[in-house]
């Protein structure tokens, strides 16, 4: 058996037992020299398997050289597991003296080469990466990072003693997420999403000399992917919503307002008034967190004060595939006054049946001496979108850096879309963004817990779990 490598794409099929070839489009990716290159657009483009067979450096024979170091990184652990699990599939098949750790998330090579796998979270988690060093670094669906923050600290980290070993910087892509505006910005793409070719000039001014980079953006169609033909992936695009349609679809780069979103209003709203904006943290004062235990593993968690009638949120964090202890620890570790009261979500009163206890019962044995209330439970959602709508509309501030993914999230929390109807249905669509909108209905739900005087009229029974006041 073999993976065809540069030179041989063309190449007698009955001189090879094929493992893997390219498409055309990946090919040009394959085959590309620059040192930072952009590929994607249309879903079904063949992204990811693209940047895991590029992460060999199979041009430069990589994987026979013993100094090869490689990452690919996605933005969660959940989301990491995909493409982990397409390189068991390929990977041992190229060279069967492979080995892949699992704790480690790494696979060696016969010749002691390695290809690591990693996630980035949040902004902090680059700092984790301090003092490694790879010659290839790869980022998969790049526009899901709200920030380059990530993407750019990892240039510090793309380097090798072994001359004969390229520095790649390489990333995949859909024409949609919450980047998508630096995405779009650092490459110069268009609406159109056509192909693009920056060039950078790099100036030492120590050295006194100026180099030439090029930064390229290589755009893939579902249609170039024949892998795909005839099985029903393109028929499925075609019910998606029209913005999410001509993104995936046809891999056009429109910005603009998320049909069906809950919040368009009132973050609209937000930025015209400047409530979006650097929020500071008042020592001193209790902070508040609201919390939701949720989709696909996912805990978000929102941080808020209340300073002379202003609700200001001054954080927000989300993580997946850790445990309660992580996020007690992570609370402590901000430095916050943790005195305020901390509002979870109905389902946390749930006793597990691995440990028969609650979520609440755990967070208690963990944050003694913390104040945990149970939001009550509502009969519709929508009625919690709307208390939520209602209450940001009275002085409530976000800090534009510390809240940015929750601010993301916000904007993107709509409506499913019904293909067969063309219409958005009241039931809101469980999706990335969902976790940190439905912490934050938590508050929503619970403002006359903290202004009884303001909402006197709709007061709601009061489950408390923990210390009180």
């Amino acid at each position: 058996m073999s993976m065809l490598r540069p030179g041989e794409w063309d190449a007698d099929p009955d001189t090879y037992e094929v493992i893997w070839k390219p498409t055309p489009k990946q090919a040009v990716f394959l085959e590309c020299d620059d040192f930072e290159v952009l590929y994607g657009g249309a879903a079904g483009g063949g992204k990811s398997d693209a940047l895991l067979i590029d992460a060999l450096c199979l041009q430069h024979d990589g994987i026979d050289n013993p100094n090869h170091r490689a990452v690919l990184f996605r933005r969660s652990f959940p989301e990491l597991r995909d493409l982990i699990g397409r390189s068991l599939e390929v990977y041992k098949d190229l060279d069967p003296g492979a080995s892949y750790n699992s704790t480690e998330k790494v696979w060696t090579f016969s010749s002691g080469a390695k290809v690591e796998f990693g996630y980035l979270q949040n902004d902090s988690d680059r700092l984790k990466y301090r003092g490694r060093a790879w010659n290839y670094i790869g980022f998969d669906e790049l526009t899901l990072w709200p920030t380059p923050t990530c993407y750019l600290y990892l240039f510090s980290r793309c380097r090798s003693t072994d001359k004969t070993l390229p520095r790649y910087i390489r990333a995949t892509t859909n024409p949609d997420g919450p980047g998508q505006k630096w995405v779009m910005e650092r490459w110069g793409i268009q609406e159109d999403g056509k192909a693009t070719c920056i060039p950078v000039d790099i100036v030492d001014e120590e050295l006194g000399t100026i180099t030439t980079m090029f930064r390229q953006f290589i755009p893939a169609r579902l249609s170039e992917n024949t892998h795909l033909g005839g099985t029903g992936y393109r028929e499925a695009l075609l019910q998606l919503p029209p913005e999410e349609r001509d993104a995936l679809l046809m891999g056009l780069w429109r910005q603009g307002r998320i049909r069906g979103a809950y919040y368009a209003n009132e973050m609209q709203k937000l930025r015209a008034e400047g409530r979006i904006r650097h929020v500071p943290y008042s020592t001193g004062l209790p902070v508040h967190t609201f919390w939701d235990l949720g989709w696909n593993d996912t805990t978000a968690i929102w941080f808020m004060q209340q300073v002379a009638g202003e609700t200001r949120f001054i954080k927000a964090y989300e993580n997946s595939g850790e445990s309660l202890e992580h996020y007690a620890k992570f609370l402590l570790a901000t430095g916050y006054n943790l005195s305020g009261t901390h509002y979870l979500p109905h389902d946390a009163a749930n006793k597990s049946l691995q440990t028969g206890k609650s979520a609440v019962q755990l967070l208690q044995e963990l944050l003694p001496g913390l104040r945990f209330e149970i939001v009550p439970r509502v009969q519709e959602v929508l009625t919690g979108i709307n208390q939520t709508r209602l209450a940001l509309g009275h002085n409530v501030y976000f800090d534009a850096d510390e809240c940015g993914d929750g601010i993301v999230a916000m904007d993107n929390y709509r409506k499913k879309y019904n293909a067969r109807l063309d219409a958005f249905t009241d039931e809101p669509e469980h999706d990335r963004y969902s976790n940190y909108a439905d912490a934050l209905r938590q508050w929503g739900q619970s403002v006359d817990f903290l202004h009884p005087k303001n909402n006197s009229a709709s007061k709601r029974p009061r489950r408390t779990s923990g210390l009180t006041a």
